[in-house]
């Protein structure tokens, strides 16, 4: 035969070798699917765990295949030789990749102990535990396996020390508020030993706060576990707690309701109960309590709408294991007249809207500057807050931020009205309340105005150091930011002397400006006549048409010639002087006189903090950049329900407003001659935001309030904007499940139909005050269901807004209170669990320790992986090919000596 013919019959047979052994492998796998492989062989019962790797045999032909293609001029017998150890280690690598294992069945017995160590397990009983675990650790076989995983919040193993149990470790005191047994259960399947018989005894009261232990029991029985449990009786600790707290569905002002506690106790006593309604005392009783439930009313009424919270503290006579249980909180939802909290700056023009309002429907509260609420709790009690011409320097930022909110979280509503203490004017430049409002205080239209010049006179005394100084330094940076570029301002410090900082010069050199303030520091006394002497001569110079000082101060010094000489001269030029008193230390008096005798204003303040905010309004005030003071009759832009049935024909003219510029999502309603916002809101989460830029005073709207569209429109203003009514509400449900919160909603119309596909969502007010954000998800028709973990003990608020097709349809309240840990609810112990969970897992209860590591006749499976074995003798084998293939067994090479030397 040719070559060439015996070269294809070669190929041609390989081939259909090939097709052949893998189409018989394919059908295989069909066939088998994969399935062990069992079979007994010199007496050993071996088993293929992988057998689909023996396709790795089917690359033995490709040995042949480059055997045949090799360039090596080794002799024909070891170049085959070299292919057959290829191919048996390719018969080596498929066996081992397959898995194969010795089996064989013993009885060794594997017992894990789970052991409950939260609170409600005294110390006595844990050593009672301690002690049954010591003893079945005598009695357990050389081959028998044992461990002890322990459980309260989290599980965590025990570790026996030289095969001794010495202590059962309880967890630090804040995990010990939880029993989870099922996780416990959980941990057990990854300690116990494959080849072993599994058992587990469970040790505890079987009061869980966490977990399903028989779910997880189920499962264990499924991996072949038995659950055994030992019941070890102990009397109860002396225990007294408030059960709970029953109120009435709905509560109203000022009509009277009843209270009912209920207290359990497991032996007689007496206690002391006091019950609060927010800070106030409401009530107080002496109680003989007996064993078990006794119910306690207590008869009172709420004298003010909205949030109350109302709390039970127990004060007992005897003994009480757990005092964690003793308190009781419960927030109700009080109803009544709408609350309107009036906020003016000048308390004495609040009578213009007072007394538009004095036949209105609901409550109207009137406080001075200062009155700003300072907790969200405060802020809740009302349904509208109007903060009319007040400067900055009355709300600090957390105050701002509660605002916030107040309007975002609790649906609360909020109007700032005008005034040259309000917006850009009251030193509100950049501070979070402008985040809030739907106007930004930047001007949008520029307009000629004075040319300023500004001197700035800080002390810098060594009483000065630390915040002071520093919060002064970013004082002065922020009020060149708001000037003008053709206004010109100089900044000077002085203690003994006076250092000018900043030369008279333009307000547009900002950066080079800022980086002069930033190196000041405190040294020296203080001599505030030098300082004013320096701020005259800087400002005199200078051709300005308003000249302006601000001198800020935490000290004392001599009069000297303040009032004799400096303060006539300054009014002689047209210069006004505006002074800051920092703290207590400061010379109040002398301030005030420089400040009256400059035509300024006098500010006094023991915040340091506040100090950018004075300067802020102080220099608002100076420039009036922001101050639009002209006759004009606001444009409505926009028609919506709140300026209807005005008769805006015979609206009077409007003296004047804060310059502002409406923020792009903000809903415009009505703007001046120049276009600029007069009255613009959107909303802030769950509440509304207005800004009205001029005023409800005799100021700018000194014709507004005798015209009789005034009531009529901030009555309407007021209702549209003030919290939502919430009769359109759909019921919400809210439970304590195991320490988290499953709230419920049934969505259905007043068609009796369900209402399908809302976007809902929760805002969860904590105990603390913090709030989060949580989603309803739709589970069945009309049904919206959300869950979340319960981090904080106490009441909390929730309040669902539900939205269809981008508009709010309907609102839900509710309150949910998790008073203490669920841990410190149990007294009796629940053995019946337990031996239920015992009957469940196919053990018993109370079982004899012999039991315990008795195999019972079962048998596990023992295996041993033989694939170590063949990884080492493929590795073997290929240091002998690789020696073959390097190594000539007879012959000489085609290349003599003589070449190779040549």
């Amino acid at each position: 035969m040719k070559p060439i013919l015996r070269e294809s019959a070669f190929w041609g047979i390989l081939a259909a070798l090939w097709l052949g052994l893998g189409y018989a492998y394919y059908e295989w796998v069909l066939s088998t699917s994969g399935e062990i492989i069992a079979f007994e062989w010199a007496g050993r019962n071996i088993e293929i765990i992988a057998p689909y790797f023996f396709g790795v045999w089917l690359l033995a032909p490709l040995v042949i295949l480059l055997q045949r293609r090799t360039l090596s001029d080794l002799p024909s017998y070891q170049r085959w030789l070299n292919a057959g150890f290829r191919i048996f280690i390719i018969f080596v690598i498929g066996l081992g990749l397959a898995r194969p294992v010795v089996t064989s069945f013993e009885s060794k017995v594997s017992t894990i102990f789970v052991v409950d160590t939260s609170a409600s397990i005294p110390d006595s009983v844990l050593l009672q535990y301690q002690a049954f675990i010591a003893e079945a650790i005598k009695s357990k076989g050389e081959r028998d396996f044992l461990s002890v995983i322990a459980v309260a919040e989290k599980p965590y193993v025990v570790e026996l020390v030289d095969g001794e149990l010495r202590e059962i470790p309880r967890p630090p005191e804040a995990e010990r508020l939880a029993s989870d047994i099922a996780s416990a259960i959980r941990m057990s399947y990854g300690v116990f030993p494959q080849d072993h018989v599994k058992k587990l005894v469970l040790l505890g009261d079987g009061n869980e706060t966490r977990g399903d232990v028989l779910g997880e029991v189920h499962k264990a029985r499924a991996f072949g576990i038995r659950v055994y449990h030992k019941e070890i009786e102990f009397e109860a600790p002396k225990e007294i707690l408030i059960r709970s707290l029953d109120f009435p569905d709905e509560i109203k002002v000022g009509e009277p309701f009843t209270m009912v506690a209920r207290i359990f106790s497991n032996y007689e006593t007496n206690v002391d109960l006091q019950l609060w309604q927010n800070d106030f005392k409401d009530g107080n009783q002496s109680v003989d309590l007996k064993p078990g439930i006794t119910e306690v009313t207590f008869k009172t009424e709420a004298y003010e709408p909205g949030l109350r919270r109302f709390r039970l503290d127990m004060a007992v006579k005897g003994e009480d294991t757990f005092k964690e249980n003793n308190t009781y909180v419960w927030d109700a939802t009080v109803s009544g007249k709408p609350r309107v909290l009036y906020i003016e700056g000048e308390l004495r023009s609040r009578l213009y809207l007072e007394r538009a309002l004095r036949n209105e429907t609901f409550e109207l509260e009137t406080r001075g500057p200062q009155g700003v609420p300072t907790t969200l709790e405060e802020f809740a009690s009302y349904d509208l807050v109007i903060l009319s011409d007040v400067a900055a320097m009355y709300v600090s930022q957390a105050q701002m931020q509660l605002i916030d909110r107040y309007t975002r979280e609790l649906g609360g509503g909020f109007i700032m009205v005008g005034g040259e203490s309000s917006f850009g004017p009251g030193g509100y430049y950049g501070s979070y309340l402008e985040k809030v409002l739907p106007v930004g205080f930047e001007p949008e239209k520029k307009r000629n105005t004075p040319t300023l010049a500004l001197m700035l006179l800080i002390d810098k005394s060594g009483s000065m150091q630390g915040d002071r100084l520093d919060l002064a330094k970013e004082a002065a940076k922020a009020t060149v930011e708001i000037l003008k570029g053709e206004d010109r301002v100089s900044v000077a410090g002085f203690d003994d002397g006076v250092f000018p900082v900043v030369t008279m010069q333009s307000a547009s050199n900002r950066v080079r400006i800022a980086s002069d303030i930033s190196r000041m520091s405190p040294s020296g006394g203080t001599n505030i006549a030098k300082a004013l002497e320096h701020g005259f001569e800087q400002l005199v110079m200078v051709n300005a048409r308003r000249k302006h000082a601000i001198l800020l101060t935490d000290g004392h010094a001599d009069t000297a010639n303040i009032f004799t000489e400096l303060m006539p001269a300054f009014r002689i030029e047209n210069i006004t002087v505006s002074t800051v008193a920092v703290g207590s230390g400061s010379d109040t008096t002398m301030l005030r006189r420089i400040a009256e005798g400059g035509g300024g204003r006098y500010y006094y303040t023991n915040d340091p903090y506040s100090v950018p905010r004075i300067f802020m309004k102080e220099t608002s005030m100076v420039s009036r950049t922001s101050m639009v003071e002209e006759p004009f009759r606001p444009r409505i832009v926009k028609r919506a329900q709140v300026l209807e049935g005005i008769n805006w024909a015979s609206a009077p003219y409007l003296l004047g407003y804060v310059s502002t510029q409406a923020k792009p999502q903000a809903e415009l309603l009505m703007v001046s001659d120049h276009g600029e916002p007069v009255l613009a809101r959107w909303r802030n989460g769950l509440g509304k935001v207005v800004a009205f830029t001029s005023d409800l005073k005799n100021r700018w709207a000194v014709e507004w309030v005798r015209w009789p569209g005034y009531a009529k429109f901030w009555t309407q203003l007021i209702r549209d904007t003030m919290r939502a009514n919430e009769e359109d509400s759909l019921a919400m449900v809210a439970e304590v499940v195991q320490e988290e919160a499953r709230i419920v909603v049934d969505a259905v119309g007043d068609d009796d139909r369900y209402i399908n596909d809302l976007k809902s969502t929760v805002n969860v007010t904590k105990p603390g005050g913090e709030t989060m954000t949580v989603a309803l998800e739709q589970t069945a028709a009309g049904r919206y269901e959300a869950r979340f973990k319960l981090e904080e003990f106490g009441s909390y608020g929730l309040k669902a807004v539900h939205e269809k097709d981008g508009a709010t349809m309907a609102v839900s309240l509710a309150t949910l209170t998790h008073p203490y840990p669920r841990e410190f609810q149990f007294v009796e112990a629940n053995h019946e669990l337990l031996r239920r969970a015992a009957e469940v897992g196919g053990g018993q209860t109370n079982p004899e320790i012999s039991v315990l590591f008795d195999s019972m006749g079962e048998e596990s499976k023992h295996r041993r992986e033989l694939w170590p074995l063949l990884i080492v003798l493929a590795v073997v084998l290929t240091v002998f090919d690789l020696a073959l293939r390097r190594i000539r067994l007879s012959g000489a090479t085609e290349l003599s000596w003589e070449r190779v030397i040549s």
